[in-house]
């Protein structure tokens, strides 16, 4: 871990907790990744002798506020907020975010790791170093979300048009929820920030039952959609693959 350590030009962070299962002296040290930016990586993957795995990503984000954890929830860590991310009962994720430093905390089997012994990993975390005093008798701490942000309000331009520019990232949507007017026309821009995927097709309900789908076809390419808001209520906007959502809002 040193050795590697010595070639980055961050800080690695390790967890002072592991459960108990978990062979910490055999970790898998990666460094041949990327973080979302194209920010150098390193991925630390530990096993149990039954298979399971749990993986430690960590990167110095080069624009922290456009990288989202798609479909995740605010919660409460010791470094402050984090991000939740819950997929049934497979894979499970924690963000976090120590100084400079980005942290993500995942599992793909969430019956070998619980989501509290992800966060306890998180709140445990401190530079690797030949003294660090190891503990696995922490009684995992409970998971305690946080209200998302109120909704971003669009603006009303002088035409009297509500204009939202959504812009899908790596990480996911920003703004992941806006909100609109009833019944006043908006006109949405969509385009991307960095290699997305998936992401580069928009599924957005605009209401009275009707859909309407963007695609991009380079990240230069952008698409605007103009509709009207009828219905009040909650839309959840999403890629072709659902990996990435969002949430708009049509209010009074």
């Amino acid at each position: 871990m040193l050795d590697v350590q010595a070639t980055m030009p961050f800080q690695i962070l390790i967890s002072a907790y592991m459960p108990k299962d978990f062979d910490r002296a055999n970790v898998e040290i990666d460094v041949n990744q990327s973080g979302p930016g194209g920010e150098p990586m390193v991925q630390l993957t530990y096993r149990t002798r039954k298979g399971a795995a749990l993986y430690v990503r960590e990167w110095v984000p080069v624009n922290p506020g456009m990288e989202v954890l798609a479909a995740s929830r605010p919660i409460e860590t010791k470094w402050g907020k984090g991000w939740l991310l819950r997929q049934g009962e497979d894979l499970a994720a924690i963000w976090v975010d120590i100084g400079p430093l980005r942290a993500s905390i995942y599992t793909r089997d969430q019956t070998a790791v619980p989501v509290e012994n992800l966060l306890a990993i998180a709140d445990n975390m401190g530079p690797a170093s030949n003294r660090v005093v190891f503990n696995f008798v922490v009684d995992p701490p409970q998971v305690k979300e946080i209200p998302p942000p109120p909704p971003v309000e669009a603006p009303i331009n002088a035409e009297g048009v509500q204009e939202v520019d959504l812009i899908v990232t790596p990480g996911g949507y920003s703004p992941l929820r806006f909100s609109v007017k009833q019944g006043v026309p908006v006109r949405l821009t969509f385009r991307q920030l960095g290699e997305v995927g998936c992401g580069n097709e928009l599924i957005l309900p605009t209401g009275d039952g009707q859909t309407a789908s963007l695609r991009l076809d380079s990240p230069a390419d952008r698409k605007v959609l103009d509709f009207t808001p009828q219905q009040l209520g909650q839309y959840q906007f999403f890629c072709s693959h659902t990996m990435y959502r969002g949430v708009m809002t049509v209010r009074e």
